[in-house]
């Protein structure tokens, strides 16, 4: 539960007699179908029902998170739900995982973002790109 980066999960009651015994309760509408928890399970509780197509490689976690985000229409959930649990090193990484993606994506981050900072992130990092392979070729 406390690994979910989207707070998908959360601990109920288990409504036995022992009032102590809490089970973990996915809310579906937040998950983005990371995997974070299934891989931290000890007790091998959480299984990940596969999608029709798989539609991307991740690169690293990060990657994975953020590129399920978008594909599932989260990306503003990851970003500003997160707040209590973010650091700079988290928020770091989701930018940072933005950036490596097609440009296509990016514009789908962006657009669920609406954020002018993150379009501005997109823009520079695209075009220190477009100007390194000039250089290079």
């Amino acid at each position: 539960m406390e690994v979910c980066p989207v707070e998908a999960l959360s601990m109920v009651s288990k409504n036995t007699p022992n009032k102590k015994e809490k089970i973990a309760q996915l809310v579906p509408e937040n998950c983005i179908g990371c995997g974070v928890c299934a891989n931290v399970c000890k007790v091998d509780a959480i299984h990940m029902n596969p999608r029709e197509k798989k539609v991307f490689t991740p690169v690293d976690m990060a990657h994975r998170v953020v590129l399920e985000a978008i594909e599932t229409g989260k990306l503003q959930n990851l970003i500003f739900d997160n707040q209590a649990h973010f650091n700079h090193r988290a928020l770091a990484a989701i930018l940072g995982a933005i950036l490596k993606l097609p440009p296509l994506k990016q514009i789908m981050a962006s657009e669920q973002v609406k954020s002018k900072y993150m379009l501005k992130l997109i823009e520079n990092n695209n075009h220190k790109i477009v100007n390194s392979h000039i250089i290079k070729d």
